[in-house]
């Protein structure tokens, strides 16, 4: 099935109900120029305006909302969030032109809800867009505005898309969540789609280009936290990392492609109350996990000093650190990392790195003294640093000796290891490394 078809059974879907049926009274209110305002509800939940909006290629709604700058999540305010390190910005996102965000007040931070029907049938029909404003003072902000434009149905998607283009122009940088895989690909799609349907005039914001500055906190937060947590959602970061937790009023992502359709078949704008305001949470999520990326990179910077991080943590950061070849920053972040008394398997990998790191400077006797160490502190059968150890005497101190020692030693801890913990692999690549030894020894006799 075409996009075309895929599009036009929406708009048939949207159809169903009687188009000449009345704006719900909410939404009726704030286009007639009233609101009806619920102190009760979570600002993020109640916006402060909501209205039509109209421009050449149809309407659509839009909904504002502001969160005050003392708003916190994961232990620091929005406007603490907003005065970040441009240091460690260029550290989580090194392909960054120089200068590009020396603040955020030129970042939007995007986020999309959508049909998911799979494929070129799913279209985005609400993206939200925060950003900060700025008050009388540029150096604070004033509040945080998340703008949300949203199709009512299919047939509003164009004029959606062209409110949305105009909002973006006034940014030079763009913030999502998953966005380079996700978002910024689909809403790509939807722009051509249209352009292709009939709307010419309805272009790519250059934001949304493929080669526009783009700062997806995925890939920083996997590499930060995924060896300490697993999963990387954005729900799981929100209560692991951040330490925060939704109202009663979200509703899971899984759920929001069928909301979205029971919307467009009986056109009770209400029960998408819940989509709203998982969409405004995501988006303020995005601010306060850039902050908190941020912070912990700061945190190393300074050594440590905002009470430490965990072991888990220190090691992502230390590899980090040493994949932007920034070593002694590395190696004091794997020190530091031992020192938080990490389980086996994790303080081994702190071992592993360190030593590598040292044997890549030529620190030959600190990095046996970190092998031998791993083997004090780590037991088991792991043959990593007794074949650095075998490696080490065999071609830099030539002590072959030395050598077919440290090669035993770990061939034994393999084969007397139980099942599951032993690698065939492993015991034959000792078995051939110490055949070689032992060759070169007889061959240089006694």
């Amino acid at each position: 099935m075409s996009d075309i078809d895929i599009l036009e059974r929406l708009r048939r879907l949207h159809r169903l109900r009687s188009t000449s049926r009345a704006l719900p009274s909410r939404l009726q209110a704030s286009v007639d120029g009233g609101t009806a305002p619920d102190a009760a509800v979570h600002f993020l939940a109640s916006p402060e305006e909501e209205r039509e909006i109209a421009n050449d290629l149809g309407t659509c709604l839009r909904r504002t909302l502001r969160c005050p700058p003392s708003l916190e999540r994961g232990g620091l305010s929005l406007a603490q969030a907003f005065r970040w390190d441009p240091e460690a910005l260029a550290s989580l996102f090194p392909g960054l032109p120089p200068g590009v965000a020396a603040d955020l007040r030129h970042v939007a931070f995007l986020d999309t809800e959508t049909t998911g029907l799979g494929g070129s049938g799913s279209f985005a029909f609400l993206v939200g867009v925060g950003a900060f404003e700025l008050g009388p003072e540029s150096a604070a902000p004033r509040a945080f505005r998340v703008v949300q434009f949203f199709a009512r149905h299919p047939g509003e998607e164009a004029a959606m898309l062209q409110a949305l283009a105009h909002h973006l122009e006034s940014f030079v940088l763009l913030g999502t969540f998953n966005g380079r895989t996700f978002d910024l690909p689909l809403l790509r799609a939807r722009y051509g789609l249209h352009g292709r349907l009939g709307s010419p005039h309805l272009c790519l914001p250059s934001l949304l280009a493929p080669d526009a500055p783009h700062l997806d906190l995925l890939p920083p937060a996997r590499r930060l936290w995924r060896r300490r947590l697993g999963s990387c959602a954005l729900g799981a970061l929100e209560r692991r990392v951040l330490g925060y937790r939704r109202g009663q009023a979200d509703v899971p992502g899984a759920q929001i492609p069928r909301l979205y359709m029971d919307y467009l078949a009986h056109g009770h704008l209400q029960a998408l109350h819940g989509v709203f305001y998982h969409n405004a949470e995501d988006i303020v999520s995005m601010v306060a996990l850039l902050a908190r990326l941020s912070r912990c990179l700061l945190s190393a910077s300074d050594g440590m000093g905002e009470g430490g991080l965990p072991g888990a943590d220190l090691l992502s950061l230390a590899r980090l650190y040493e994949a932007m070849g920034q070593v002694e920053r590395a190696e004091r972040l794997y020190r530091a990392a031992l020192e938080t008394d990490p389980e086996p398997r994790l303080r081994a990998e702190i071992f592993h790195g360190l030593g590598w790191l040292l044997k890549r400077q030529g620190r030959w006797d600190e990095a046996a003294e970190v092998w031998q160490r791993w083997i004090a502190a780590v037991p088991g059968p792991d043959p990593r640093p007794y074949v650095e150890l075998a490696k080490l005497f065999e071609w830099r101190a030539r002590d072959l000796a030395q050598a077919e020692m440290w090669t035993a030693w770990a061939l034994h801890n393999q084969e007397a290891a139980p099942p599951g913990r032993s690698s065939p692999r492993a015991i034959a690549e000792l078995r051939h490394r110490l055949e070689r030894i032992r060759r070169k020894r007889r061959r240089n006799g006694p």
